[in-house]
């Protein structure tokens, strides 16, 4: 009874003490050539959201912000993330996430990857992606992937 209870405890002290995995992930930036005007310039950033609760997720690029080092954000550019998908697709390569992310409904357990474009001031580079939500932000630190 006594190795049971122990067990028992361990098992929820463990679960009480493991943090959540984020349903946002991240990659980029990605510079890549465009009409922008300088002192701008564009970049995209590679999304994947998984809707890991039981309620729907509503997904919309706009309410996603890339942040800098010196925390400043950058808002999403909705126009350039659905005509620029050849220029980011050329950048990128062929990959899942080179589709621009949709306005769209996540149910439970789906998964939907796609890119969002920025404007940011030319040599800045963003470091995280945010997505704001009403209840909470998710943050997800960009990694450069290959």
């Amino acid at each position: 009874m006594r190795i049971t209870l122990a067990i028992l405890l361990i098992g929820l002290a463990s679960v009480a003490c493991s943090k959540p995995l984020s349903p946002l992930a991240a990659s980029g930036p990605f510079m890549y050539p465009s009409g922008v005007t300088p002192p701008l310039e564009r970049v995209a950033i590679l999304v994947t959201v998984t809707n890991q609760g039981t309620d729907d997720m509503q997904i919309n690029p706009a309410d996603f912000l890339a942040r800098d080092a010196e925390r400043h954000v950058y808002p999403a550019d909705a126009t350039a993330t659905g005509t620029d998908g050849n220029l980011v697709r050329l950048t990128t390569g062929p990959r899942m996430e080179t589709l621009p992310l949709p306005t769209v409904t996540l149910r439970q357990a789906e998964v939907l990857s796609g890119f969002i474009v920025f404007d940011v001031p030319q040599g800045v580079r963003p470091v995280e992606l945010i997505w704001r939500q009403s209840d909470a932000d998710q943050v997800a630190q960009l990694s450069r992937s290959s």
